[in-house]
């Protein structure tokens, strides 16, 4: 089968209204279930035949769908397309359209997870459902892993899933999110980003005491100034560039020198150069006429893979230098570092595939500089890539974990070909 023999224009269709009903439900953190958008996937798949199974986590609500194609006569490992179930949370009154109303307007589906990560969701359903619907032969498997709580490190999600039911998956690749193709971006045009290994987060925590007192009589060892003096030489300290292999290719890609000035230009991509550091929360104090005994700040570091998270905490140390802060990890990274090969099967399927529906596009490997489901799998040896496949705006990916997210049917679609594809190159017999 060839994409060339498919009725897009049902596709654009039946992808917009499926991706409106799976935003619909509202499958949000801090309760993150997962039980109604397992049952919508299933319900679509069984109406083409395609069977799945429900995996019940040790909490309740939370689940995981695996479905499966099989090859009749299989020569090798299946080929997975995973994507999350659950999102974050949305706030209605900051909303353009209600973040679960699913809204399409203006050529877009409105809705929290859209890009994030149920517009993937869709692209993979629908590519399932092709395959079945045509007949394809599969040389090998391919299932579709619909998983719950990456949004908060995936405790139930695909960590559990990979933990306790790997025999089910054990597959030979892996597509999952990660990277995106952006427009806007670069001078050498548009370009899909890949990612073949991610950045590894460390949260920490500094910690600052003093002795109480009345704010009347303020001095600078008060734990409040001695945390406010810690956390700005952290945040103001330089961050030192250097460039991974596949950051290093992808430079090479986009142009050279020019490129590397370009992504360290943008707030979305300079991240891909160092390490950061986020100040994301901080608290201390219980009466404005009172200086506080204890104070603290929260940070959220995102390393390159190959920093050694042990060496970056003692150089926070050694930076702050002050007896009266202490620095406190509160997560060390969950998985060790990996990488996926930018010359193996999947990464090429997907790259003949963009360069099939968007000729001028640059196809390149790069890293993710948030955290996917992948790293389970890429520890575990097996070539796991992230690309939701779109051309994306920085407008568009403003609603990325933030306001009015959206994904344009126009994406929807090319997604949809893109991961149908790379499927049929990796996994289908002729």
């Amino acid at each position: 089968m060839s994409n060339a023999t498919i009725d897009w224009e049902a596709v654009r269709a039946e992808a917009t209204d499926a991706l409106s009903r799976y935003v619909r439900i509202d499958s949000s953190h801090p309760v993150g279930r997962t039980v109604e958008t397992a049952a919508f996937l299933g319900e679509r798949l069984a109406a083409d035949g395609i069977g799945s199974r429900i995996y019940e986590s040790p909490e309740p609500g939370k689940v995981n769908l695996v479905a499966r194609l099989s090859a009749a006569r299989p020569v090798g490992k299946p080929l997975l397309l995973s994507h999350h179930m659950d999102v974050v949370q949305a706030v209605a009154a900051d909303w353009r359209f209600d973040p679960y109303s699913g809204e399409v307007a203006d050529g877009y589906v409105f809705g929290r997870g859209t890009i994030d990560d149920k517009g993937m969701g869709i692209m993979e359903l629908m590519t399932m459902l092709l395959l079945k619907r045509h007949n394809v032969e599969l040389k090998r498997d391919v299932i579709m892993l619909a998983t719950c709580d990456e949004e908060i490190g995936s405790p139930m999600g695909a960590r559990w899933m990979v933990e306790t039911h790997f025999d089910d998956l054990d597959p030979a690749f892996v597509l999952d999110e990660g990277g995106t193709g952006k427009r806007g971006f670069y001078d050498a045009g548009d370009a899909f980003e890949v990612s073949v290994s991610e950045k590894r987060m460390v949260r920490i925590r500094l910690v600052a005491r003093a002795e109480p007192g009345h704010a009347s009589m303020p001095w600078h060892e008060a734990a409040t100034h001695r945390l406010v003096r810690a956390a700005h030489t952290l945040l103001e300290q330089p961050p030192e560039d250097r460039d991974t292999p596949a950051v290093a290719e992808m430079i090479s890609r986009l142009g050279g020198d020019a490129a590397r000035r370009e992504i360290a230009s943008q707030r979305a991509s300079m991240p891909l150069l160092h390490d950061t550091v986020s100040l994301t929360m901080l608290s201390g104090g219980y009466k404005i006429n009172i200086i506080p005994e204890r104070a603290e700040m929260s940070f959220d570091c995102r390393l390159l893979p190959d920093t050694d998270e042990r060496a970056f905490v003692s150089n926070v140390e050694q930076l702050i230098g002050d007896p009266g802060v202490d620095v406190e990890v509160i997560d060390w990274p969950d998985t060790a570092p990996s990488a996926a090969p930018w010359d193996g099967a999947l990464f090429e399927a997907l790259q003949e595939a963009c360069e099939t529906f968007q000729p001028k596009a640059i196809v390149t490997p790069s890293i993710c500089v948030g955290g996917t489901d992948a790293r389970y799998f890429r520890e575990r040896g097996i070539p796991s890539y992230g690309l939701v496949p779109g051309i994306f705006t920085a407008e568009d990916l403003k609603g990325f974990h933030g306001l009015d997210e959206r994904m344009s049917i126009d994406n929807l679609v090319l997604g949809t070909k893109i991961v149908h594809a790379a499927t049929l190159r990796v996994a289908g017999a002729r």
